[in-house]
């Protein structure tokens, strides 16, 4: 898969829209180049989809740079290239640099010249409405999961072409041919005249001399044929990829942390929760120790007993499995 390793942002959507469209008149598909404008100053979700589309998986003081020029009202124009340094990239760099682009790090000081608290502001934001409490009734928690769609399209891989000329050469055959000759002769005869001489009777013989000559013609042949053939073969490709998915997790408010008092309460939820985890169905605990050590250590912290409490997390975690 693609990544959109070519990004830049323009004081304008019609400077971001002229720089698409120079790129798609130098040839870049019409699916590789993307302008991401935000109208009326909204960074909600819907912007944000956009911005994971067009850049991809970023750090958090990228994302806030991103959102503030946008909220500015910067639009971005963003190229997906095979190679971030191959001949694509080198054909659309002087297109984008052509129009000027923010700097966007400049600007970033300006801003925070006037105020602007960068990735500390938008951090303290989410924390902030991150947390929910439920009332009453039911509230949902949904768990998102990714699937990867594979398609496919036809190019080209090359092929052969068949040219037709016209060419001459000498050829030659060998025939034989006759020809006649007519000779005279005349030699002395001394004889009786007899009725087949016919003598004193006027008479006049003739004897035509023929040949033969060469006579040429040709005639056109097929003496062979070049044929075309296509045959198509079906093969088996696997596409790999990595899909994100959400997992909830139920932590008991106010359990008593390892250590602190109620010890074997503590235990005994952290292996229920283990046991009701999807990620660790149907294996067994020598798979899932590394796994369950950083859960554990994520809940209570560091130094927090691992060591100390993992052989009764297993015995509490086979209780729960077996009641299943």
């Amino acid at each position: 898969m693609k990544n959109h390793d070519l990004i830049a942002f323009y004081q304008s959507r019609e400077t971001a829209e002229t720089v698409r469209d120079e790129l798609l008149s130098a040839g870049f598909d019409r699916d590789d180049v993307k302008v991401y404008a935000n109208t009326g100053g909204n960074t909600g979700a819907g912007f944000w989809d956009n911005v994971k589309e067009a850049f991809g998986f970023l750090d958090e003081e990228d994302k806030a740079l991103y959102a503030e020029a946008a909220r500015r009202g910067a639009s971005a124009v963003a190229v997906s290239l095979d190679d971030a340094e191959g001949p694509a990239a080198q054909r659309a760099l002087p297109i984008i640099q052509r129009y000027k682009p923010i700097d966007l790090d400049q600007q970033a000081a300006t801003w925070r010249k006037e105020g602007w608290t960068g990735y500390q502001l938008q951090r303290a934001g989410a924390q902030a409405t991150s947390r929910q409490s439920v009332k009453e009734g039911t509230t949902a928690i949904p768990v998102v999961q990714e699937e990867l769609r594979v398609g496919k399209r036809r190019v080209e891989q090359g092929g052969v072409r068949i040219y037709n000329r016209v060419t001459q050469q000498p050829v030659e055959e060998k025939v034989h041919l006759r020809e006649e000759h007519v000779n005279v002769e005349r030699r002395p005869v001394d004889r009786p005249a007899t009725a087949a001489d016919k003598a004193f009777q006027e008479r006049t013989v003739e004897a035509t001399a023929m040949k033969e000559e060469a006579v040429a013609d040709k005639q056109t042949r097929v003496v062979e044929e070049v044929r075309l053939t296509k045959d198509a073969q079906e093969r088996t490709e696997t596409v790999r990829d990595t899909v994100r998915r959400t997992d909830v997790q139920v932590e008991q408010v106010g359990a008593p942390r390892p250590g602190q008092g109620g010890t074997e309460f503590a235990v005994d939820t952290f292996a229920t929760q283990l046991a009701s985890d999807q990620r660790f169905r149907g294996r067994d605990w020598s798979t899932i120790e590394p796994e369950a050590r950083k859960s554990f250590e994520q809940r209570y912290g560091r130094g927090s007993g691992w060591d100390k409490f993992k052989d009764e997390i297993r015995r509490s975690w086979d209780r729960v499995r077996s009641k299943v």
